[in-house]
């Protein structure tokens, strides 16, 4: 039984990895000669042997780079708990029956995978046990039966129902209609409050029709896939990617801006709407300059500690910050969900007796 450094791992194999500025010291066991033994996270990313959570046994074809055979994922701290079972062809992929369980012992999925994709009959479970989805593979298809959202409240019956589909930082979202696509879905980001569309997608009776992107117009194939193939996280392991935070590292702070509930578009209408009775009175004859308005949105909403960012025209600009003190209040910038001040700048450039303005949110600094 051999140790490697991972660094060395990458040279061999050639995988491009997920890494932290400084040293990384990543190993793993070696066992046969096609064997390994992987110090994985939660999340199923390679990580220090001194903070692995799972360990994963399997055999490995350092020339394909691909697990095979049959494997089992424990948890460090209980060996006797299994978190993943499964089987790899000698090519590499996912055949038959696999069950994959929590942390603490709880099921999370159960069923059958056929040349890397989803087969047959499927349940999975969120982590305190409640059913969060069950579905099945009819002419390659999958068909939704049954699913449940993280309050329990059951929002697909028998196939019917508003399917939510997640991706990474963003969801498609839809109707079903006999465990199918039915009528118009969208794409959006999962922080956006406006719940404003990146993509459309239409279907009649289960068939896809067309999609457009805003920019594009498609109808080759649907890009919705109704169960993400990543969404069990014993597939990333195949990836062989290490961890984003070093062991006993930081973990990267969830950071959302400012939104309007409406759109930032319609934001920009009313602060239009609020400035346009001032500048129909200001007297802006042979003014060719911009105005700065700095200020901050405050952990309620609010557009706070307005000023002119600048020397020019202190009228004007105070003209310009009595309305803009009466916009109505935006969703504050969150990290990790917790309520922040923000920091904005409102350019206003007068020119000709015109004006025209732009803003834009600054970067939140974090510790």
């Amino acid at each position: 039984m051999s140790r490697i450094l991972f660094a060395f791992l990458l040279i061999i194999l050639g995988y491009s990895a997920f890494a932290q500025s400084g040293t990384r010291h990543i190993s793993f066991r070696t066992v046969d000669q096609d064997s390994v033994s992987l110090p994985l996270n939660e999340g199923y990313f390679l990580i220090e042997d001194s903070c692995a959570q799972i360990i994963r046994n399997c055999r490995f074809n350092f020339t394909t780079k691909r697990f095979h055979g049959k494997f089992s994922d424990v948890s460090k701290a209980n060996p006797a708990l299994i978190v993943s079972t499964g089987t790899y062809s000698d090519d590499g992929l996912k055949n038959g029956l696999f069950t994959s369980w929590y942390l603490n012992g709880k099921l999370q999925a159960r069923g059958d995978f056929k040349d890397d994709k989803y087969a047959g009959k499927w349940e999975m479970y969120y982590n305190d046990g409640k059913p969060e989805l069950t579905f099945e593979v009819t002419d390659g298809n999958i068909v939704i039966n049954d699913a449940w959202d993280l309050q329990g409240k059951k929002v697909v019956d028998n196939g019917n129902g508003v399917y939510r589909d997640d991706l990474q930082g963003m969801y498609w979202m839809g109707k079903l209609l006999n465990g199918r696509p039915e009528g118009r879905w969208n794409l959006m980001r999962t922080d956006d409050i406006s719940n404003t569309a990146i993509s459309t997608e239409r279907y009649k009776k289960g068939e896809f029709k067309g999609g457009s992107t805003g920019q594009m117009d498609y109808t080759n194939a649907s890009h919705i896939n109704l169960v993400d193939p990543f969404k069990l996280p014993f597939v990333n392991a195949e990836k062989m990617y290490i961890s984003q935070v070093a062991c006993n590292g930081t973990k990267s702070k969830h950071i959302v801006g400012a939104q309007y509930e409406d759109g930032l578009k319609v934001f920009s209408s009313c602060i239009s709407e609020a400035v346009s009775p001032f500048f129909s009175k200001a007297d802006l004859k042979g003014i060719n300059n911009t105005i700065d308005i700095a200020g901050e949105i405050s952990e309620k909403g609010n557009l706070i500690n307005m000023k002119n960012n600048g020397s020019f025209n202190e009228d004007i600009a105070m003209g310009i910050i009595r309305k803009l003190s009466y916009l109505p209040p935006l969703h504050p910038a969150t990290v990790d969900g917790k309520p922040v001040k923000q920091k904005f700048i409102i350019s206003f450039n007068i020119s000709d007796n015109v004006y025209r303005f732009t803003y834009r949110f600054l970067d939140i600094l974090v510790d």
